[in-house]
Formats: C-alpha cells, structure tokens, sequence
C-alpha cells in the first residue's frame, strides 16, 4: 500500500509540476535548479553610498548586479508577463536582507514603499514588478507594506533609455505624487533597477513633503561598476 501510495503521489507530482519561466525546464519550485543557481551567482550584495550617492543619511541596499541571468530574468519578468520570478528573488533578498547591519537599525513602524509604474504602464503590463517583489519581500521579512502611499502621475520613458543627467531629472520632474499623512511615516523604497538614482531621489523628495521620512532603499540590481570608476569615486 505504502508503494502505491508513493507511485501516486510520484505521478501527481509530475503531472502538475511547473516549468521554469526562464528557460522552460521542469521546475521544483518557481526557477529551475540551474537558473536559480545562475541568478545567484549574481547576488553582491553591497550598500552604496560611496559609489552611487543619493542622500549621506539613507542607506541604500542593492543585491545584485544587473548583467547576466539576473537581467535575463528581470527582462522575462517585466516583458513576457512572469511576475512570479520576482516572488523568487524577492525570497532571496529578504534572506539576505536579515542577514545585513540594515535591519539591525530599522523600526516596528517602519514599511515598504514600492515605487510605482504609471497607470499606463500597469494597465499593459498587468503588475508592478516592483510591488511584486516588495509584497514577496514583507511576506518574509514581517515588515509591511504600503503600495498606495506613492504614486506615478507623469508617464515617464525608461531611464536607461535617457541620454544625459539633464534629461534624467526632466524626464522624472514631478513624476510622483504622495499621499499626505498627519502622523510620519517611516519607509524603505523598494525598486527592481538602479541606474543613475533620479528616480529614487525624486521619489524621496516628493516622499519628504508629505510628512513621510524614507529611512533607506532597497534595489534588486545595479549596473557594474568598472574598478577605475570606483576608484575614481572613492578617492
């Protein structure tokens, strides 16, 4: 009985086992073996105040680099409608995360802000990656949080796709708009790509003005950075 038992369930396994999104292999769980393994292999985690200043007072956390299987995977996520890769990283993120000095200075009070996609971009994209990640991200961290505190006005091109620092911050220019709150909250962003942080810094300011005080931010990815430019930048 015990061997039908197992037959069974050996079959009912196999018969609702899901591919991996990425490359369409049988999956364990969301990524196959092999792509999780690849996307880990990108995990750096590293905070970024000397190479990428955005504010002296808020620590930025990114976890990856953005080059290989973990762009591959953002790229499937965001562009062929996979939001549950985003669920995996997160997973991994918020491990990592618990293990970093950050948490160690966070409050009970403290939330997660995802930053937002227009409402364009959500219709035809059907999620916010971003949000995606963040829910996934608190489910494992017990922080909370709170999507609706800031939101997208302006339907901004992509910034990798901008030129110059000038069209950077024209092209966010009054971007967000934030709910305004009569008691201060305190929050984390939390963003799938850091580029040049114009899209951080303008959400951070709009943030400031509605009584909301971003204590930190957290970023899945960032582009390498070449070892003379860091260089460079820390002498």
């Amino acid at each position: 009985m015990q061997w039908f038992q197992k037959l069974t369930s050996t079959i009912a396994d196999s018969l609702w086992q899901k591919n991996c999104p990425i490359c369409n292999r049988p999956a364990d769980l969301i990524l196959c073996r092999d792509c999780d393994r690849q996307i880990a292999a990108h995990q750096s985690p590293e905070f970024l105040q000397k190479d990428h200043p955005i504010n002296p007072h808020i620590p930025l956390y990114s976890w990856g680099i953005y080059d290989g299987a973990l762009k591959r995977a953002i790229a499937a996520c965001k562009y062929e409608n996979h939001p549950e890769i985003m669920q995996a990283i997160a997973i991994k993120i918020a491990d990592q995360w618990q293990r970093s000095p950050m948490p160690n200075n966070t409050k009970k009070n403290l939330a997660i802000v995802p930053i937002p996609l227009h409402a364009n971009k959500l219709k035809s994209r059907g999620f916010n990656q971003a949000e995606v990640a963040a829910r996934q991200f608190c489910d494992r961290t017990g922080l909370r949080c709170y999507p609706q505190l800031l939101q997208r006005i302006k339907d901004t091109k992509a910034q990798m796709l901008t030129q110059s620092v000038t069209e950077r911050q024209e092209n966010l220019s009054q971007a967000f708009t934030a709910q305004v709150t009569p008691k201060q909250h305190q929050v984390i962003l939390f963003d799938d790509i850091y580029t040049s942080g114009a899209t951080i810094r303008e959400a951070i300011a709009t943030l400031s003005k509605a009584n909301t005080k971003v204590c930190g931010v957290i970023v899945i990815a960032r582009p390498q950075i070449p070892k003379a430019q860091k260089l460079k930048a820390n002498s």
